[in-house]
């Protein structure tokens, strides 16, 4: 049952974009819709625990999977090395696509099996002359559970700026004071000095004030956006784990506060509109 469930919501965003918010652990499934614009890199993430899908095209309920070919399947566009649309990630640049003449995924990124992973941040390659929308669905999971520790490198002198590609794996809007940034080694300071959370599509950013002790900028980060999160201190290299149980909740597209959402699941039309690498 849980699995004719899933096909039947992937089904379903085929022609609908939406966001799906639960609470977890659960078998809810999420989606978010991104629009990659044409021949140009559009940066995603990765909100969601996905599902191994074999050749018939139906997610194996509860056999993890992070290859390009579960995640972004048959969307991606089919082509040669060099003209096929790809999906790269942004701290390795390893890459995968599907490759003519039989149109399997192929490279690093697919041949890896656990390169794919949450906590990284990718890059769409829309290598077509027309938008294409890129559809991630799947397990709606806010346990944090198998994220990776991220290294954030330090500037290699002072003055200097490092960022480090992030997407937060939480199919929630998370206000910003429950990243468990500031206790794990993000630095704050004034508007020019503190380490910052920046958006990489609209490049909005957060950054803590440290004169007042609050967070400033944006409030809360989005599922399926990917981010930089900028250190500014140079010899100040640390490592970020991220613990979804202090995680304070926002409902996508209001500023209200909650614990947990319960079931029935709450929606709200959400489209992501893709700009070029920078």
């Amino acid at each position: 049952m849980k699995k004719v469930m899933f096909v039947l919501v992937c089904l379903l965003i085929v022609s609908t974009f939406a966001f799906a918010l639960e609470s977890g652990p659960s078998n809810k499934v999420g989606y978010v819709k991104i629009q990659c614009n044409a021949n140009g890199y559009t940066s995603f993430g990765l909100p969601f625990k996905f599902w191994y899908v074999p050749a018939g095209n139906i997610p194996t309920y509860g056999q993890e999977s992070r290859k390009p070919s579960s995640i972004v399947g048959s969307q991606a566009n089919c082509g040669s090395l060099t003209g096929a649309d790809r999906v790269v990630r942004q701290d390795n640049g390893e890459f995968a696509l599907r490759q003519t003449p039989n149109c399997n995924w192929t490279q690093a990124l697919e041949t890896n099996p656990a390169d794919m992973e949450p906590g990284r941040a990718y890059w769409y390659k829309n290598n077509t002359s027309s938008v294409r929308n890129l559809v991630l669905a799947g397990e709606a999971d806010t346990t944090a559970v198998g994220i990776p520790t991220v290294t954030i490198g330090a500037p290699g002198s002072p003055g200097g700026i490092q960022s480090t590609p992030y997407s937060w794996r939480d199919p929630r809007d998370v206000a910003t004071n429950h990243l468990n940034l500031l206790a794990q080694g993000f630095t704050g300071g004034g508007l020019t000095t503190s380490d910052k959370v920046l958006h990489q599509i609209s490049g909005a950013f957060a950054w803590y004030n440290t004169s007042n002790s609050t967070w400033q900028g944006f409030a809360t980060i989005t599922p399926g956006i990917a981010y930089w999160i900028q250190n500014k201190h140079s010899g100040h290299t640390w490592t970020y784990t991220y613990n979804a149980s202090g995680a304070q909740l926002a409902m996508p597209g209001g500023p209200a506060s909650i614990q947990k959402v319960s079931a029935p699941a709450v929606i709200t039309r959400r489209t992501m509109t893709g700009s070029a690498k920078n």
